[in-house]
């Protein structure tokens, strides 16, 4: 008999920069030895669909959601088709699909002879999700398309406010003094507006804590964001004139940017004799995940 694989529940928001980095991902770990169940809504689901090649065993699966009944335009399933002023409203609608969510992994499990899954991983919007993975005793981890210290500020940031307690130019963050001074100029509008009425804030104020229900976090980053962390040369930048110029400086720029590119590719390299950094990063999460899983 042939052994059952694992299932891993996959389930981002309905953006293009959130959905790419999962479908990313699902097609690596396709590449193991794991069923990726990858979750959307219907009109998303069919572009997935025409996308993925004949041969994929991804399984796709439809959450119901009708965009009319929250006040959206109809067919409205994706931030690339709303207008910019609706696209926070249609954040804040989220955890309108908990239910649905509920219902699936409670289908998928019955259907599966009482199997469940081996995790679920959730988008950073999401975090309600979480909650839903441990009514049924499944493995919950976020995922970040995003790097870990640009996600760690932006957690902190709409936690804190930090840039509306003072008039400084310049502030700190208060529970992540590594990330250094941060310029009012580097935050985006909705930072800029955020207040206790804002519905954008009243989001974020909810959907964070439940971060902390998670079992673990996955990143899209690499080894050298952690060293410059370390070091505190995060945030350096240079301009694109000197990238561009074909004096000695801008030369070296190119030369060290080909050589990152390299290592980013040998991140993801999984063969017989070499295993890169991400692989085994990879490898290791889905041991812990079912080390816990054989222990519950």
């Amino acid at each position: 008999m042939e052994q059952r694989k694992e299932n891993i529940v996959m389930f981002p928001f309905m953006a293009q920069g959130h959905i790419i980095p999962f479908l990313a991902l699902a097609l690596e770990l396709e590449q193991k030895v794991y069923t990726i169940t990858f979750v959307n809504t219907p009109l998303n689901i069919k572009k997935l669909r025409s996308s993925l090649s004949s041969t994929s065993t991804i399984r796709l699966h439809e959450i119901p959601f009708n965009s009319s009944d929250h006040g959206l335009p109809p067919r409205c399933q994706n931030t690339d088709v709303l207008p910019h002023h609706l696209i926070t409203h249609f954040l804040t609608i989220c955890p309108s699909l908990e239910p649905s969510f509920r219902k699936l992994l409670s289908d998928l499990i019955q259907e599966n002879g009482g199997v469940k899954p081996l995790c679920v991983i959730g988008d950073f919007f999401f975090g309600w999700s979480a909650g839903v993975a441990h009514e049924f005793g499944v493995f919950h981890a976020i995922f970040s398309g995003r790097g870990g210290f640009g996600l760690a500020c932006y957690y902190s940031t709409w936690l804190n406010l930090p840039h509306k307690k003072t008039d400084s130019s310049e502030f700190t963050l208060p529970d992540f003094p590594e990330a250094g001074k941060i310029h009012r100029t580097q935050l985006t509008p909705s930072y800029l507006s955020a207040s206790d009425t804002d519905p954008s804030t009243l989001f974020q104020w909810k959907n964070l804590p439940v971060w902390s229900n998670s079992d673990g976090f996955l990143f899209n980053t690499w080894k050298a964001e952690l060293e410059l962390l370390k070091y505190q040369e995060f945030l350096l930048m240079e301009k694109i004139e000197l990238v561009m110029s074909e004096n000695e400086r801008g030369h070296e720029i190119r030369t060290k940017a080909c050589e990152v590119q390299e290592m980013i590719k040998d991140s993801i390299r999984d063969e017989e004799e070499f295993k890169g950094s991400s692989v085994k990063a990879m490898d290791e999460f889905f041991k812990a995940v079912l080390l816990m899983k054989e222990n519950n």
